[in-house]
């Protein structure tokens, strides 16, 4: 069960010192790779030329982010390195410990976020970039910054610092019966994790009704929502590789734009924000550098700019082999989207498979493997990525370990959604013995059969990031 709130978490880590910065990123769609590229970005920072010859300290920075995949510390790192299962269940231990000595009746996700807190702390991280789960105002992670008592037994005040930069991407319709049912009322949700003087950077795409919440809310409690065209300023030679990655209404740039830019629009927004989080926190730690300076440094934007496009993401838009698993020797295309707006991103991909299938003499159909969760509007996630001609198999993804309130929607409605949106999309023959099987929790067994079905074109695996973790983790136990 979900439970939204503060009080349990902040009884967990009452005792608990969190002198470490954040980059605290809250959003719908893209705030888990805003994550990702911000690490990337601090990372890429450490080995830069500029940092070194102006000896600076490198910064030592850890990333939470929800859900797992796999295992439940694979979503912890420290500078780009998962934790290792020891380190997590050592302070895990100590935490399960303090949940049940206290009697606070934590939830899963506050138990595992005040984990990943005590490890930064245990590490010495100087940053921790840090995922909101769900909404902002109300969500575990939103202690960050919070001011505590003193500590029982020393009379000193627990440090909890301020977060150095807030970072919210775009907003969707995504667990309305917990963040409300309009586009604002999420927003305000999400803005909740704003904090007076800290600065807040946002996704430029988001519809006007959201600016304006965002910015009402920030000038509300004082915190400063820096012009990107104020933030960024790029050197001669950095605004070619700048015009093909930001948004052209995120900066003004006086050369003309490559006319071969591939980057999807919303990978653009999400280095848009990364990038202006990453120097705001980094002109912060660094009090004698702006982040005027750092964007003008020779070589060092061109490098934070490189990393999306040097970042793969597991189950987000990944192409790997299930050989070990099948027959199959193509590769599929794997992706855990889950709301109607990331599916959007999804069909973009699959479009490109459909017309190079096509152009190498396949039939351009996709087959499917497909599950979600109960939660879901299973129609909505399946319109945009089913075409007339598809074939699919419906199944269940299993129970996933430490998030208990997470249920698998039943594989036959899953497959009977599937056959309606075919339906709709003109599709009249989809329902034969040989398409449309709902499989249950047998994913290796819905992985065989769509392999079959697919004989060799192409095909995909999609519908919730909780099928993708079934499917990374069946590849490694038939790998080991």
């Amino acid at each position: 069960m979900i439970e939204l709130g503060l009080q349990r978490i902040s009884r967990l880590l009452s005792q608990t010192h969190l002198p470490w910065r954040a980059i605290h990123v809250a959003g719908t769609n893209g705030k888990g790779s805003i994550c990702v590229y911000i690490s990337g970005m601090l990372e890429a920072y450490n080995n830069s030329s500029f940092r070194k010859i102006n000896k600076r300290p490198a910064i030592r920075h850890g990333r939470f982010t929800s859900p797992h995949l796999i295992d439940r510390w694979d979503c912890i790192s420290i500078n780009q390195k998962t934790v290792s299962s020891a380190l997590f269940h050592e302070i895990e231990k100590k935490v399960l410990l303090r949940n049940a000595t206290e009697d606070i009746n934590a939830s899963e996700f506050e138990l595992l976020t005040a984990t990943a807190f005590e490890i930064f702390t245990h590490e010495k991280v100087d940053i921790g970039v840090i995922e909101v789960g769900m909404g902002g105002r109300l969500d575990a992670t939103n202690i960050l910054g919070v001011p505590v008592e003193a500590d029982r037994s020393s009379g000193e005040p627990i440090t909890r610092a301020l977060p150095l930069a807030t970072a919210i991407a775009k907003i969707g319709l995504d667990h309305q019966s917990f963040l409300g049912t309009t586009l604002q009322a999420i927003a305000s949700e999400k803005a909740g994790i704003l904090k007076p003087t800290v600065p807040l950077v946002y996704d430029s795409s988001n519809p006007p009704e959201v600016h304006d919440t965002f910015h009402n809310l920030a000038s509300k409690i004082g915190a400063p929502t820096p012009n990107p065209k104020d933030l960024i300023v790029p050197s001669p030679e950095s605004a070619q590789a700048l015009s093909q990655t930001l948004p052209p209404s995120d900066i003004t740039i006086n050369h003309e734009p490559t006319t071969n830019n591939t980057t999807p629009t919303h990978t653009r927004h999400n280095t848009s924000v990364a990038l202006q989080a990453t120097l705001l926190a980094l002109s912060q730690l660094q009090p004698t550098l702006s982040p005027s300076t750092l964007s003008s440094a020779p070589g060092l934007l061109q490098s934070l700019l490189a990393v999306p496009s040097q970042t793969t993401f597991p189950g987000r838009l990944q192409t790997l082999s299930i050989h070990t698993l099948t027959n199959r020797t193509q590769p599929i295309l794997l992706d855990g989207a889950h709301n109607a707006q990331s599916a959007a991103v999804l069909a973009e991909a699959v479009a490109k498979l459909r017309a190079t299938d096509s152009s190498t003499g396949g039939s351009g159909n996709v087959t499917w493997l497909l599950a979600a969760s109960d939660s879901k509007d299973i129609h909505e996630l399946l319109r945009p990525l089913l075409q007339a001609g598809d074939e699919f198999c419906a199944v269940e993804f299993g129970a996933v370990d430490g998030m208990p309130w997470v249920r698998a929607m039943g594989a036959g409605k899953v497959a009977e959604a599937a056959r309606e949106v075919l339906r709709e999309k003109g599709d009249v023959g989809n329902e034969g013995e040989t398409s449309g099987r709902a499989f249950g929790r047998d994913v290796v067994g819905g992985l065989k059969r769509a392999s079959e079905l697919a004989d060799g074109g192409a095909m995909v695996v999609a519908g919730s990031l909780y099928l993708v973790g079934s499917v990374l983790r069946a590849l490694r136990e038939s790998e080991a």
